[in-house]
């Protein structure tokens, strides 16, 4: 299975690259009124409006203002931006190598990988994006 990883504040996090139509740098966002405070706002993208959102505020965490990339996620027609600090790589990783959490933890979390030195929270980036949808 190929993982995307990326960084925020030092943790890694990892999404499946059968989710994530492209990454892009930062880019100019509009404010959206009244959004919820993890939406950032609105980028366009080759003509195309998709909403941005801030992953740490969406954490409830710590934000570092240092966003340098931005991971297009896609469910169908749809998209949703990520804000993110860095993107570590693309890897490869044997399902084995993934430590499932104990149920009823985080349903959003798939497991953890081991990853350079660190271990990556696997995301499960389709279920926040479900979750959600009529928020974003």
């Amino acid at each position: 299975m190929q993982l995307i990883v990326f960084t925020k504040q030092e943790k890694y996090y990892a999404v499946h690259t059968e989710n994530v139509g492209e990454i892009i740098k930062n880019t100019t966002c509009f404010n959206v009124p009244k959004s919820p405070l993890w939406v950032e706002g609105l980028i366009n993208l080759r003509g195309t409006i998709v909403t941005l959102v801030n992953f740490s505020k969406f954490l409830h965490e710590s934000d570092s203002d240092d966003h340098r990339n931005i991971i297009i996620i896609t469910n169908k027609d749809e998209k949703l931006g990520i804000l993110v600090e860095g993107i570590v790589g693309v890897y490869t990783v044997d399902e084995q190598e993934i430590q499932i959490l104990e149920q009823g933890r985080d349903a959003n979390i798939e497991g953890l990988v081991p990853i350079e030195d660190k271990l990556a929270n696997i995301i499960n980036i389709m279920t926040i994006f479900s979750e959600n949808e009529g928020s974003i």
